[in-house]
Parts: structure tokens; C-alpha cells; sequence
């Protein structure tokens, strides 16, 4: 069965759909399947405690008065009405897999371990490496070389363990 995954183009930043899943794990499908996780993980709800079926406010009539007077009446039935779509059981699956291999490969190797999460943080952000540099120093190019050697490292160890390519 073929999966639709994720291309990032650097460059021009542009997701391109590839139909296929290679044979065997290689560094840019770690780098596709980290990116995936990190967009799992923040689709997630991450409540403090109570009830999610709960409004965050509840307004009186005065107050939506005093709102459309302002102009605001809009904007707070928009974030009423919006619909959070969570993800599926396999992904969150997938994402709690992924998540742990920068750790676990490289646990040895902070400098990669710190580049391969940032910029697959990024990466789900529809973000570059450059934003990285831009946040956190360096140059792009480094970020995206030590990004690159550590999925290389997480893909040989996954090839190692035998650990099934989704």
C-alpha cells in the first residue's frame, strides 16, 4: 500500500505529494517523517484541565452589544465557530514514534540532535532554515547540513533495528 508523503523543497519552500514510501529508511524520509510528527503533535489539544466542551467566556447580551459597537462581534463569533481538526489514531501513533528518534539516535550528538528538531520544527511551520538561523544564530547552511547528517544517523539506526518504513 502506497502513502502519500511530503516533499520539502528548501529552495522555494513548496510541499510537492510523493505517492511512494522508499524500501528501506533514508535521511530525507526521517526528515518527512520528524516534520509530520511535529505538525501531529501541535494539531494535538493541550488542555490545562477541565472541560473542553465548555466555552473559554460567556457573554451577556450587553457584552456582544458593547462588541458590535466596537466592531468586534465578528472576530469573537469566528473563534466560537471554528472546528479544530484532530488528528487520526495513527497519526498520533506515527508522531510518538518519530518523536523519540533524534533522542534516541543521537543522544550522543547534542549539535545534531538540537539541528535535527529545529528544523523539522520549522519545516512543520512551513518555515526554512534560514528562519532558524534567524532565531537561533549560525548560518542556514550549517543547520540544514547537520539536519541532513542526523536523519542520515537516525536512518541507519532504523535500518539497523528493523523498524518498518511508514
Amino acid at each position: 500500500m502506497q502513502q502519500a508523503a511530503i516533499r520539502i523543497n528548501e529552495d522555494e519552500f513548496q510541499p510537492e505529494l510523493l505517492d511512494e514510501v522508499p524500501p528501506q529508511w533514508n535521511g530525507p524520509h526521517v526528515g518527512r517523517r520528524l516534520c509530520d510528527a511535529m505538525r501531529t503533535l501541535a494539531m494535538l489539544p493541550m488542555g490545562g484541565g477541565g472541560s473542553a466542551a465548555w466555552p473559554a467566556y460567556c457573554y451577556e447580551w450587553d457584552d456582544l452589544l458593547a462588541q458590535q459597537a466596537q466592531g468586534e462581534l465578528e472576530r469573537t463569533q469566528a473563534l466560537q465557530n471554528r472546528i479544530r481538526l484532530l488528528p487520526s489514531s495513527r497519526e498520533v501513533q506515527r508522531m510518538e514514534a518519530a518523536i523519540c528518534w533524534p533522542a534516541e539516535y543521537l543522544a550522543q550528538l547534542a549539535h545534531l540532535l538540537r539541528a535535527v528538531n529545529a528544523v523539522a520544527l520549522a519545516h512543520s511551520l512551513d518555515r526554512d532554515s534560514g528562519w532558524i538561523a534567524a532565531k537561533r544564530g549560525g548560518y542556514a547552511d550549517t543547520w540544514r547540513e547537520r539536519h541532513d547528517q542526523g536523519c542520515d544517523i537516525i536512518a541507519r539506526g532504523l535500518r539497523s533495528c528493523r523498524v518498518s518504513v511508514f
